[in-house]
């Protein structure tokens, strides 16, 4: 699994539909962005769910930021995993992190727009292979 994370003053998507003239979209202030590639050997690792959970906690905390949001991401390693296994492993992430923090998963299975506005400081930007 590889974790890229942004801390966001703002984090802006909208399914991309190239026949429609507007969509709705969701906009997060002062949020952690988490984009989440999950890899084929991902689903035999017990310990995987608890790796990227407590680093998306620990970084949150850095950031003083009580909201995360994960975003299935699977172009940050040619070694994807199926659909499924992504959805299934990112699912069991957002219920772990939903007892400390404020939890929104953008919707599993379309294609988004999206605009984010990271904040300056080193650890706004972070990337982790678990």
């Amino acid at each position: 699994m590889k974790l890229l994370m942004f801390h966001t003053k703002k984090f802006l998507y909208k399914p991309f539909i190239s026949d429609s003239a507007g969509s709705e979209k969701t906009t997060l202030e002062n949020s952690l962005v988490a984009f989440i590639h999950v890899e084929e050997n991902d689903k035999e690792k017990s310990d995987i769910i608890n790796k990227a959970v407590g680093n998306i906690k620990w970084l949150a905390n850095k950031n003083n930021t009580n909201t995360v949001v994960l975003h299935s991401f699977a172009h940050l390693s040619n070694n994807k995993s199926d659909p499924e296994t992504a959805n299934d492993l990112i699912q069991k992430i957002s219920e772990k992190l939903k007892k400390s923090l404020t939890t929104h998963i953008v919707p599993f299975g379309q294609f988004y727009e999206f605009s984010m506005h990271v904040m300056g400081p080193s650890l706004a930007k972070v990337f982790k292979d678990l």
